[in-house]
């Protein structure tokens, strides 16, 4: 059985808790009724700053009341950190027992997902010296500042060190919940979830998701060569010219693409084109084949097919599934 702990402290962010709660108990039912092997996630909600039973507030008039603290919190196998209101420094500041306690955790080798400013508590912890971390935008400069000494990655949503993540935003979080139901239960009950409850949020990979497994560095050139296949995905893409326009070899291109994205550059192409076209089966009128035309699919047949494949439906159930926000296990 997998346990997950959501930690809950005075000004942090509601929704980032309930959000990724409400995705993994939809997970579980999914999970369910495929009948997958190990069914078992238990989201546990822990007040990181005062004693279990104590109300914690969060927006004027609401207040959540933890079973759990630090000290009675079950142990977990994932910890998530929610973004704070405000300036960070209020919470952090008053977090010597949470500092410790997540310094504990790390050496136990549990995962720890912070969002926005909440991975200020993990830089303040010391957990993500001379490693790659992202927070919120707005907080940048200050973050960077007051920790110089992690590898802040501007660029990017999301990142990796080993065992810890960092979020720069709740769509981020959206993104990475996906990936740990999918790494839990396999990728047919992760794109179910997907389907429901990601169409309605924009996505966060317009940057690769930046991981220490991958060089120390954003590859800018792969980067230049996915910002132009994002603005021109109703093209036809070519592997040589894509190559030549990095100005590389067709196999050191695809080599790069793949260390880089983690895909191939043609199947990255393909994706982004399901992509946009569930944007405009959600927002637009158009038909099936209009779609098909303004995405580069010139037959909608084909279109279908490839649509079926990427999100286990036809481009008609799918419309009616963000049209009507229907969501039925």
């Amino acid at each position: 059985m997998q346990n997950s702990i959501f930690l809950c402290y005075p000004r942090a962010l509601l929704t980032s808790l309930s959000l990724p709660m409400e995705m993994i108990a939809a997970a579980v039912s999914v999970a369910r009724i495929k009948q997958c092997p190990d069914r078992r996630w238990k989201c546990h909600v822990v007040s990181a700053l005062s004693p279990a039973g104590e109300p914690v507030e969060y927006a004027r008039g609401l207040s959540i009341v933890p079973k759990f603290d630090l000290a009675s919190a079950p142990e977990a196998d994932a910890i998530f950190l929610p973004p704070i209101w405000g300036n960070p420094d209020i919470v952090v500041d008053r977090s010597p027992v949470l500092i410790r306690w997540l310094q504990a955790q790390n050496e136990r080798g549990a995962q720890i997902c912070a969002t926005g400013t909440g991975v200020g508590l993990l830089a303040r912890a010391g957990l993500l010296d001379d490693k790659v971390a992202t927070t919120h935008w707005y907080y940048f400069d200050e973050f960077e500042r007051k920790y110089p000494n992690v590898n802040l990655q501007r660029h990017h949503f999301i990142t990796q060190a080993g065992n810890l993540f960092c979020c720069g935003s709740i769509n981020a979080l959206v993104d990475l919940t996906v990936y740990f139901i999918e790494n839990k239960f396999g990728k047919e009950v992760s794109q179910v979830i997907e389907q429901h409850f990601s169409h309605e949020i924009n996505r966060t990979y317009d940057k690769p998701w930046y991981t220490t497994g991958a060089s120390r560095h954003p590859d800018e050139g792969i980067i230049e060569v996915q910002d132009w296949m994002q603005s021109h995905y109703s093209q036809h893409f070519n592997l040589k010219s894509l190559a030549k326009m990095a100005n590389m070899s067709v196999r050191n291109f695809s080599r790069r693409f793949k260390a880089a994205v983690g895909k191939s550059a043609l199947s990255y192409g393909a994706d982004l084109k399901i992509q946009k076209a569930q944007e405009m089966l959600k927002d637009t009128n158009l038909s099936h084949q209009a779609i098909a035309d303004r995405v580069g699919f010139k037959d909608a047949g084909y279109f279908a097919r490839q649509f079926k494949i990427k999100n286990k439906m036809t481009p008609g159930e799918y419309r009616e599934m963000v049209r009507g926000k229907l969501f039925n296990l």
